[in-house]
């Protein structure tokens, strides 16, 4: 079986980004997606400069902070503060499908002009079940022969249709109390099982709680993340099913 595993959120705080990086470094972390909007982003792409071999692709965000595009130019994704809506909001607005568009674009070509090529793309909160961000995504994907993960078998077949890479799995629950060493262990024997050969992905958010900055729902369990990802009972799991650690350059389009 080959595995990525992909740690969300990269530049949304320092503890995340430092986090991360030493996912990577010391545990199974292959990859991660960077938001390009936050106040944290330059120094996450200053900390990627320093291990190329962690993929980094783009979390496309349009449920936290302000836009990169001209607030004018984008009214129906921001709400009265001018900002993105939360998620529930945003899923209440009749959002335009050109605002989506022009977003997304501009937000590539942030990641571009921080000298960030995307391995592949992802959304945050899981936008892909919006059916106008699933949209926009697979026309950019397209575009710019990026792989996008899938959050389910409709998404994933629908992907595989389009001509667009995505793995075979994608796993979205190692979080929250369901954040633990046996259910990690549990997904990869099973998985490994079933579907030997296949490629998966499996979604974290390790961070350290030390030096943590940023307000969110989810901090305490970033650190429980972190130290299974780097666990080396983990690591003896992959190691004894003989699992491949591989990031989104081994299934994208311009390898």
């Amino acid at each position: 079986m080959k595995l990525i595993i992909n740690a969300d959120d990269f530049g949304y705080d320092p503890g995340v980004n430092q986090g991360i990086i030493h996912a990577f470094w010391e545990g199974i972390v292959t990859s991660t997606t960077l938001m390009v909007n936050q106040p944290y982003t330059e120094q996450a792409v200053e900390l990627a400069a320093q291990y190329p071999q962690l993929g980094v692709g783009l979390h496309v965000n349009l449920t936290r902070g302000e836009p990169i595009s001209p607030a004018k130019e984008i009214p129906s994704l921001l709400n009265e503060a001018g900002v993105f809506w939360e998620p529930d909001g945003f899923y209440q607005q009749k959002v335009d499908k050109y605002e989506v568009e022009k977003e997304i674009a501009a937000q590539l070509e942030k990641s571009l002009g921080l000298g960030i090529c995307p391995t592949h793309m992802d959304a945050h909160h899981h936008l892909q079940y919006h059916p106008v961000v699933l949209e926009v995504l697979v026309e950019l994907a397209k575009k710019h022969r990026l792989p996008l993960r899938h959050v389910d078998e409709k998404t994933c077949s629908h992907f595989r249709r389009e001509g667009i890479p995505t793995p075979d799995f994608f796993v979205s629950s190692f979080f929250g109390e369901e954040a633990t060493l046996e259910h990690l262990a549990a997904i990869l024997m099973e998985l490994n099982t079933k579907s030997p050969g296949s490629t998966v992905e499996i979604m974290c958010h390790p961070g350290f709680l030390n030096g943590f900055k940023t307000e969110s729902s989810y901090i305490d369990p970033r650190q429980r993340e972190l130290e299974i990802l780097c666990s080396e009972e983990i690591k003896e799991i992959i190691r004894s099913l003989n699992i491949q650690l591989i990031n989104f350059r081994e299934i994208s389009l311009n390898c």
